[in-house]
């Protein structure tokens, strides 16, 4: 018991035991903390993979959706008007109808970007088409008996050829749910095109498809036809509420995820490469691997640390191990710079993958007023003390190609470096937005003059490459996110100069300051509304022209208004209608939203004629029927009246408020003879009849009975219309 143990710390050999000890307890803490971190990196990975997949998934679903609602408000329009009823229940073949009808139908599919063709049809027999290229005959069996067999318009089919496939929406009328159509509006859309506009499949490890419920691959990827039927089959006998599942594809080992779309009865479909997947884990799994060595050798580093300080012999020994070269602190200034250009970096790379996504979303919130709308985190300045320009791109054309737009891009991005691009389309319109921003300290686009020389330099540069004409609209610079709404707004009324032929290759918003800002004055259309009231088409479609460049001298805002309420005036010029307060408010809507549609200064003065053509076919039409009308009340007020003595057409005339030689030719046009033969044919006729049924009746009271004063005159003109006497006919009957 008296025996005690004495450690030599001083000891060389217990100093590398001790210093060998907090080395394996450090390896041991650090190999325990790369597992857990690893594994739940795992676990993280696949659950943030599949919440991105499910996004993008939904995007599509809601973009595709967008698009085929889109499609069929513009059939549910396109039947409401007149011309197309008109060729729709009735079987007038006017030329100029149905020029018309074919003028819009091709006007409407060139500006729906993935639209071929329409068909209207009348009957399950008659079936036309119109757009800009005509079916085959292979098509059009196809789409005449796939409408047959549907049962309700929220049914599509799909028709195929050995170079397409179309994908056919409807609005058709039926007898009864269920039954097949009567007649009705058939739009077919170029499915490549459709895939085009609205996916990408250009990434390397995703591609994206489109599945009805038959199995028929609406949009197919990059995939062969089998390749689409293993993932249909993959599809139908798979559950993937509770995650991704494993696809073999020609030795490709993919990730499906898939989603339904219960009012489309489609389903959404993603995969994406697994080897490709786990390239990019490894990748990141290494980097990992090289932060846990950095970590180890910091531990290394504290445990001789610790050691250095709790056993002080060891002191100079440690000493000597830490003489070797010192470690020299890096820049700390140039890391977040160059962290922040790397991230600026990933951000615009991610935003221009999922542009198509968004693009939607941000013009949305653009366009709205909803004041508790959420600012989308493309958009916001102030937490990140940015400021921008917004810029509007369009051409002389009705669309703006995708191209186009990506030149534009691409050389914003590279004559204004430091400095974040944005591109945002709708492929519904005919322009491109793009957003520049900048950090507030670099102050480049604060200079309003060189950033219209660099806009008119860079669109020359393009239009090099390009067969059309480029106009562009520039903000002023914004600082503040509730600016971001007005700037846009104004952007869009700067196109509208178009429609006046005011437009110029550049604008900037100080040109909406320039017209005259006092109302426009109704005396301007005071002479065209007389003309459309005259009936006096040609000089009212005359005048449209110079009552357009009348109105360029004022601002477009009060334009755009004024040629509103000047389509509602037109309207009113209709004989027999009257329109309500309500009415006058949503024709006046209606007028305004489709006059800011138009593209340009040509477009406006079809749309002003074809209301003003129309008007006064209307009126024609109004006044024929009225005419008719009077026609046939003055006929039976002279079958009540022709016997009376002093019937003449004078009274017959001034009882319809007409003049007598209107009346005589109007009458002579619609009962084919003259007032007096019409008179006199009356009278003989119940001459004849009193003198069938009245055998002992006086020829001179027969005469009497009928209006006739004088006998002989009586007899004469009896004779000329039965070829025989009274007396004869008579004793003949």
């Amino acid at each position: 018991m008296g025996r005690y143990f004495k450690l030599d710390i001083a000891n060389k050999k217990y100093r590398s035991v001790l210093l060998l000890s907090y080395s394996i307890i450090a390896i041991i803490a650090v190999a325990i903390v790369i597992t857990g971190v690893f594994a739940w990196f795992n676990s993280y990975t696949q659950k943030v993979v599949y919440d991105m997949s499910m996004v993008q998934l939904q995007n599509l679903d809601t973009t595709f959706t967008n698009s085929i609602d889109t499609c069929r408000k513009q059939l549910q329009t396109a039947w409401q008007d007149s011309n197309i009823k008109q060729h729709i229940y009735t079987q007038n073949e006017s030329w100029k109808n149905e020029n018309w009808i074919g003028s819009y139908f091709q006007r409407l599919c060139v500006n729906n970007g993935f639209a071929e063709y329409i068909c209207l049809f009348r009957n399950e027999n008659e079936f036309r088409y119109y757009g800009w290229r005509y079916p085959s005959e292979a098509e059009m069996q196809q789409i005449e008996q796939g409408v047959m067999e549907t049962s309700n318009d929220m049914e599509q089919f799909i028709i195929h050829t050995d170079t397409r496939s179309n994908l056919c929406i409807f609005f058709t009328e039926r007898n009864a749910m269920g039954e097949k159509p009567v007649r009705g509006i058939i739009y077919s859309l170029d499915l490549d095109a459709l895939e085009k506009t609205l996916i990408s499949q250009n990434v390397e490890d995703t591609t994206l498809l489109v599945y009805k419920s038959d199995g028929q691959a609406v949009m197919k990827g990059k995939l062969s036809g089998e390749q689409q039927d293993e993932v249909w089959s993959c599809l139908k006998g798979g559950d993937f509420s509770g995650g991704s599942r494993e696809l073999l594809l020609n030795d490709s080992k993919y990730l499906c995820n898939s989603i339904y779309n219960d009012s489309l009865d489609m389903h959404f479909v993603m995969l994406q490469d697994y080897h490709i997947m786990q390239t990019k884990l490894a990748e990141i799994k290494k980097a990992a691997f090289l932060s846990v060595i950095i970590s180890l050798i910091t531990a290394l580093l504290l445990a001789v640390f610790l050691a250095n300080k709790l056993y002080y012999p060891l002191e100079d020994f440690f000493s000597r191990i830490g003489s070797g070269p010192e470690l020299i602190p890096g820049n700390e200034d140039y890391s977040k710079k160059q962290a922040e250009i790397t991230s600026d970096k990933i951000i615009s790379q991610i935003h221009m993958m999922s542009q198509q996504y968004h693009s939607d979303k941000i013009l949305g919130y653009l366009g709205g007023n909803e004041a508790d709308a959420v600012i989308p985190p493309v958009l916001r300045l102030q937490d990140r003390t940015e400021h921008c320009i917004l810029i509007l791109f369009w051409t002389d054309e009705h669309v703006m190609d995708s191209r186009i737009t990506q030149d534009i891009h691409q050389t914003l991005d590279e004559n204004h470096s430091g400095c974040k691009i944005s591109s945002f389309s709708d492929a519904r319109a005919s322009w491109t937005l793009m957003m520049i921003k900048e950090p507030a300290r670099i102050g480049m686009l604060s200079d309003p003059d060189r950033i219209a020389a660099m806009l008119s330099k860079e669109c020359r540069q393009i239009q090099k490459t390009v067969p059309v004409r480029i106009y562009y609209a520039v903000s002023g610079l914004i600082s503040d996110e509730n600016e971001l709404r007005p700037a846009f707004r104004d952007l869009q009324t700067l196109q509208k100069y178009h429609l006046l032929g005011r437009g110029t290759s550049g604008m900037t918003c100080e040109l909406l300051n320039d017209g005259k800002e006092n109302a426009v004055p109704r005396k301007i259309y005071e002479g065209l509304l007389s003309n459309i009231r005259a009936g006096k088409t040609q000089d009212s479609v005359e005048s449209i022209s110079e009552i357009l460049d009348e109105l360029s001298g004022y601002e477009i805002r009060k334009v755009l208004l004024f040629l509103s309420d000047l389509c509602v005036q037109i309207e009113q010029c209709i004989m027999g209608c009257e329109l309500t307060g309500r009415q006058r408010q949503e024709k006046y809507l209606d007028h305004y939203v489709k006059i800011t549609s138009l593209y340009d200064k040509s477009d406006l003065e079809y749309y002003l004629k074809h209301l003003i053509e129309e008007t006064c076919l209307e009126n024609s039409v109004f006044q024929e029927k009225t005419l008719r009308m009077n026609m046939l009340d003055a006929v039976e007020y002279i079958r009540k009246h022709y016997r009376d003595d002093d019937i003449c057409v004078e009274l017959v005339a001034d009882q319809f408020h007409m003049s007598v030689s209107y009346f005589s030719k109007l009458f002579n046009e619609y009962v084919g003879m003259t007032f007096p033969e019409f008179i006199n044919d009356l009278r003989l006729t119940y001459a004849s009849e009193m003198l069938r049924s009245n055998p002992e009746v006086n020829i001179k009271r027969v005469a009497e009975a009928c209006g006739f004063g004088n006998t002989s005159y009586f007899s004469s003109q009896f004779k000329k219309k039965f070829g025989i006497s009274p007396s004869a006919f008579r004793n003949g009957r």
